[in-house]
């Protein structure tokens, strides 16, 4: 979303907006008992997220048009425990790689998957 690795220009944000995709990232972590808690995504977002040796023109504020950060994170936490504890049955170590929800606009779940979001399925 903030960087070009393939092309010259990156489109995905701009293809985003138009298929009326929000994309919000929530920064799950643990803690030293193990509990699952939500971190703050916006201040990480804005300040540690760095280049990776593949990305061109990284930009961090290209994508803000169509990241909405989670507010409010006990609530974050409760609506995701659920879909956590799926993808735990199911193999995914959702700390490790990380999990993607695609939500429907009526509130179900269309997908869950790990790691970072099917880009291309998302923008057709």
């Amino acid at each position: 979303l903030t960087a070009d690795q393939l092309k010259d220009t990156n489109i995905i944000p701009e293809k985003l907006i138009e298929t009326d995709v929000v994309v919000v990232p929530v920064l799950l972590d643990s803690t030293d008992t193990g509990k699952l808690v939500v971190r703050d995504t916006r201040t990480f977002w804005k300040e540690q997220i760095t280049p990776e040796e593949t990305d061109r023109n990284f930009d961090i504020s290209r994508a803000d048009s169509v990241v909405a950060f989670p507010v409010s994170s006990n609530q974050w936490l409760d609506y995701l425990d659920s879909e956590i504890e799926t993808a735990s049955k199911q193999g995914f170590d959702v700390l490790e790689k990380g999990i993607t929800l695609t939500v429907k606009k009526n509130g179900r779940i269309l997908r869950r998957a790990t790691g970072q979001p099917p880009w291309s399925d998302l923008i057709g």
